[in-house]
């Protein structure tokens, strides 16, 4: 079946991040440095299902320190640069395809996401973004939503993702899926499969 549609992940994808600065602000032990321990907090605010204020408190509570909300939210955000070269073969790409951006994301990374990083403005109003499906990867029911919402056929769509367990439940669903490891595989593997230049 022909392509149509191609599908970004976010984060490690077209936007890296990096913690290090967060943990050393809050004053984080070196063991608590994962996010892991706050695994089901996040999960629950990027699924839309706590306000920031209460996923706040939990992080508050779970690497005992305190801080603002203001100062909290700031530094939360600190965190993103852009994959450059990713953003431009996705900008290339939608002049031929439909793309997407597919990610699991919250009410305060997103929107400053989108003001900081204009080069992302492409996407347009194709964004499937976690806290407003109020759900999250891998769980099918994210994929289900995104698909009946924005009327994608998988078979029709490339999805592209740093997380293995996100691909494999998209090729379930029937997307083409592919590991994200560096630009340079992503984008021959991307070559391969698609006419956009």
């Amino acid at each position: 079946m022909e392509i149509k549609n191609v599908i970004f992940d976010l984060g490690n994808v077209l936007i890296d991040f990096n913690f290090s600065s967060f943990w050393d602000q809050i004053g984080a032990e070196k063991s608590e440095r994962f996010l892991d321990n706050a695994e089901e907090s996040i999960l629950l605010f990027e699924s839309g299902k706590i306000s920031k204020e209460k996923f706040f408190e939990e992080l508050k509570k779970i690497y005992k320190f305190e801080m603002k909300i203001e100062k909290l939210e700031k530094i939360w955000c600190e965190v993103f640069s852009e994959n450059i070269d990713m953003i431009e073969v996705a900008k290339k790409i939608g002049a031929y395809y439909n793309v997407f951006i597919f990610s699991n994301t919250d009410e305060i990374h997103f929107p400053f996401i989108w003001k900081k990083f204009p080069s992302l403005h492409f996407f347009k109003k194709n964004l499937m973004l976690s806290y407003e499906l109020n759900s999250v990867k891998p769980k099918i029911e994210i994929y289900q939503n995104a698909i009946r919402q924005f009327e994608i056929v998988p078979e029709e769509s490339i999805f592209i993702d740093d997380r293995p367990v996100n691909i494999i439940v998209a090729e379930q669903l029937g997307f083409k899926g592919i590991i994200h490891k560096d630009f340079g595989r992503t984008k021959q593997k991307l070559d391969k499969i698609l006419n956009y230049v």
